[in-house]
């Protein structure tokens, strides 16, 4: 099972309001995952860009730095290219891979 990385926090996760919050983050994962998945199948680079700049910065607050890290490689790969389609399999690699982490929260094994 993943769990939130304790020494990432900018929260404390024995606080039961920081707790509530870290709670939360990880309840909206399943609509980020959605619009993710949603911006690439609709060709919304600068949505995906956008969602994967908002994890970037929040993800590793809450504790999930390894998300905020894949964040910030969809970000790069999205805004390191012209046209975000001439690199579309890198491009969807790097979505499934970030859909993946979240979704390994989302669904734990």
């Amino acid at each position: 099972m993943n769990a939130p990385d304790p020494n990432a926090f900018s929260l404390d996760i024995n606080d039961p309001e920081d707790a509530e919050l870290i709670e939360y983050f990880l309840s909206e994962l399943p609509t980020r995952v959605d619009t993710i998945m949603a911006a690439f199948t609709n060709d919304d680079y600068q949505g995906l860009a956008r969602i994967a700049h908002q994890l970037k910065g929040a993800a590793p607050g809450f504790g999930f730095p390894q998300i905020g890290v894949q964040a910030a490689k969809l970000e790069q790969q999205i805004k390191g290219v012209a046209d975000p389609t001439e690199s579309l399999e890198t491009l969807r690699s790097e979505v499934d891979q970030l859909v993946s982490l979240c979704n390994s929260y989302i669904n734990p094994a």
